[in-house]
């Protein structure tokens, strides 16, 4: 009996001892956890711009100079491309089979241009009317560090990013949708809203 005894007590000894190691661990896990999502959540920039495309239509075709898309951004970086309209924000490319038009986007180091071609076809020049479209927004995803171009498992940073929207099932179609699952994970930058006007001069619109 007296034995059972020495044993509980060294039973409830080691306990009283170890919880508040226990807990010290757990505190210190936790820490790390929040310090992960911190640095993650830091890590990404959102480089977020508007162009008003309305001085340049209706046209077959749009050329804007958009000096932030360097040839680093290009090799590393997605870039998202959205023309809105009054309603909503279709994602490029696309084919709208509304009005009968594909709109397809082709970046070079400091320019984007915007072709419209009859969706009949694919080949005759389609002439988007003003009243339709009004701006591009593009949405530039950069690293932080301008030095990360590979990830973990040796993925690009660029491949990194689309495979993280994949899992989390964003649909990129949906321009909301895209800003908010970005702005939870990353810092939002507003480059500014631009005005286009014939030929290609762009004239920044102080906020």
């Amino acid at each position: 009996m007296h034995s059972i005894t020495i044993i509980w007590a060294l039973v409830c000894a080691a306990i009283i001892a170890g919880y508040p190691i226990y807990l010290l661990r757990k505190s210190a896990k936790a820490s790390k956890r929040i310090k992960q999502r911190t640095v993650s959540r830091a890590s990404n920039t959102i480089e977020l711009l508007s162009f008003d495309l309305r001085g340049q239509l209706p046209s077959w075709s749009v050329s804007l100079d958009v000096p932030q898309i360097t040839e680093e951004i290009i090799c590393h970086c997605p870039i998202l491309f959205y023309l809105e309209t009054e309603d909503t924000c279709l994602k490029l490319p696309i084919n709208n089979q509304a009005l009968g038009y594909t709109a397809n986007v082709y970046k070079n180091t400091g320019k984007v241009y915007l072709t419209f071609k009859c969706l009949v076809d694919g080949v005759s020049n389609f002439h988007v009317p003003a009243w339709h479209i009004t701006n591009l927004k593009v949405l530039i995803v950069k690293p932080r560090n301008r030095m990360v171009q590979t990830l973990k498992k040796g993925l690009s940073y660029k491949t990194q990013i689309q495979t993280d929207l994949q899992r989390a099932n964003i649909n990129l179609n949906d321009y909301e949708e895209v800003l908010i699952y970005f702005s939870n994970r990353a810092t939002l930058e507003f480059k500014g809203h631009f005005i286009t006007s014939r030929p290609s001069r762009l004239q920044a619109v102080v906020s």
